[in-house]
């Protein structure tokens, strides 16, 4: 009975533990940055001619991003703010950009506080906070929100649609493109710890950082592509379909076959988002 009774307050401390663990340190279970900066270099001898900028400065430190001006023949005059997922840096993300960029448009990706060495914490609040300042750093090199597509993957469909909301009070943005979104990250969660209808851990009373994209789809006033796969593991497609449902129009949904979460670029969905940018 001893052993019964140990086992038992064993593993009570352990899940209280855990459930404070989730609720006080969301980085170890939400997001997975590289705390190093992106190899600049590399990405410019892969023929991604950006540049590192400081596009805000925040508590005595500098937000930085790689920024790409197409000046070429061919630029468009009109720019994409691509805003990357819960992991890794902006080196991991860029290629999504250089058949946009090869098209004429100009790029920035801003890189996140908590990511590519940009501090530790990370919170909804910062993310915020990052993706309203990069739209306002376009601004401030020339592009009108008409002249903005913004661009959001993952975690960014979050931060992508804040900013949008956040930002067309003055004028609506020329487009959304929201790849792999979520309804929320609370329902994403959920989802994995859900067995038999039965939740394993209280997210709901843990998540403080909800990052609720249903909550503001309906409000958007630029046309929207919404991509998703059959395939992922990680966030349903439904969740996408139900964030399409809610999208006011003009809107699109593009379903893929045989992709991953990450994988959608190997489908070559940049032809489509070309595509529906120069058609919608």
């Amino acid at each position: 009975m001893k052993i019964v009774k140990r086992i038992i307050v064993g593993a009570a401390v352990f899940y209280v533990l855990l459930c404070a663990s989730v609720y006080f340190f969301p980085e170890i279970y939400f997001y997975h940055p590289y705390s190093y900066p992106g190899n600049l270099k590399k990405a410019q001898a892969d023929g991604f001619d950006a540049r590192e900028v400081v596009y805000y400065d925040y508590e005595g430190l500098k937000a930085k991003g790689w920024l790409y001006l197409n000046e070429t023949e061919g630029n468009l005059h009109k720019a994409v703010l691509f805003l990357h997922g819960n992991a890794y840096n902006v080196e991991h993300y860029y290629h999504k950009t250089v058949p946009l960029a090869e098209a004429g448009y100009s790029v920035f990706i801003p890189e996140y506080r908590g990511f590519g060495g940009q501090g530790k914490k990370i919170r909804q609040k910062y993310l915020e906070e990052d993706a309203v300042n990069a739209v306002k750093y376009l601004n401030s090199l020339g592009f009108a929100n008409r002249d903005i597509i913004v661009y959001g993957m993952s975690l960014g469909t979050y931060t992508a649609l804040y900013a949008v909301t956040a930002m067309q009070k003055q004028e609506p943005f020329d487009a959304l493109i929201l790849e792999v979104p979520f309804t929320s990250l609370l329902d994403t969660a959920l989802y994995h710890v859900t067995f038999g209808g039965i939740v394993s851990v209280p997210l709901d009373l843990l998540v403080k950082d909800t990052y609720n994209n249903l909550s503001l789809v309906d409000k958007i006033r630029s046309r929207v592509l919404i991509m998703t796969t059959e395939s992922d593991s990680l966030i349903p497609p439904a969740q996408a379909k139900a964030l399409y449902q809610y999208a006011p129009e003009p809107k699109t949904l593009k379903v893929y076959q045989g992709a991953t979460h990450d994988t959608l670029f190997n489908l070559r969905n940049y032809r489509d988002i070309l595509e529906w940018l120069q058609l919608s």
